[in-house]
Parts: structure tokens; sequence; C-alpha cells
């Protein structure tokens, strides 16, 4: 979330790759049945959303800003995941948060966040963005605005 520009930014979307039952599902069906999945996340995928998600995305998001806002005290910056499932009929389900950075928010650390160049004109990781943030808030004098 920007507290300099006031608004919400999307940075990114992964899907976690659990090695047990990602891997068990394209296993053949004796193969499979030998092993009890444990759900070990090894790695974050890249995705990028149906572009009708993106709205109810973004306004989950700011309803989370908006609640964290309201609960603690009216200050919020920074990056923050929120972790979703989606079911067939595409209705998001919201079960978690992390309030950093995460594979969801950094997800395309090498050529940065196609998101972010919606909003800026160039790809750039989340590291790039909260720098950017800073280098804005001091120029304006609203270090106080950023930091938490």
């Amino acid at each position: 979330h920007s507290p300099i520009h006031d608004r919400t930014e999307i940075t990114g979307f992964d899907i976690r790759y659990e090695s047990d039952v990602d891997g068990l599902r394209r296993a053949p069906v004796d193969v499979a049945s030998r092993y009890s999945p444990t759900f070990t996340v090894v790695g974050n995928l890249p995705v990028f959303p149906r572009e009708r998600l993106l709205e109810t995305f973004l306004e989950y998001g700011e309803r989370f800003v908006s609640a964290v806002k309201r609960e603690l005290g009216g200050k919020f910056a920074g990056p923050f995941c929120l972790e979703c499932v989606v079911d067939r009929d595409l209705n998001v389900l919201a079960f978690e948060f992390s309030g950093r950075i995460v594979a969801g928010t950094n997800v395309y650390l090498v050529h940065g966040s196609p998101y972010l160049a919606l909003y800026f004109g160039r790809p750039m990781t989340v590291g790039e963005r909260v720098a950017l943030e800073l280098r804005e808030a001091q120029e304006r004098g609203a270090l106080e605005e950023v930091l938490t």
C-alpha cells in the first residue's frame, strides 16, 4: 500500500508449488497411491489471473488496508500478500495475510513486476518499489507517512 500515492497497488500473483501434491497428480495411479501428500511448499510459480479477477483482488486489498487502519489507528504502509483460493465459479476466499515481501509480492524478481509497470511505466521489483516510495516520501517531506 502506498500512502504517498494514496492507493493499494497490485505487484504480483503466484501459485505455491507443493512437491508431493502437485507432482503426484501427474503420476500414474499405482505410483501416487503409495504416497501420502505432505503439502510441502518447494517453490512459487508466477501466474497472471483472469482480468475479471483483478478488480476483486484489488478490492480485497483495499478492504484489508482499510480494516488494518481502522483496527490499528489509521496508518498502513508497504507490501503485503493476501493468500487466497478461487473456486470454479471464480469466487475468491482470502484465508491468510503476510505483512511483508513474500513470493506473491515479488515473484517476478529477475525482470520486475509487469503490474508495477502499469503504474510506473517500467517493471520493477517490490524492493525497488519500496525504495521509490521512501525517496518520494523524503522529497515531499512526508517520511512519517511511510514509516510505521
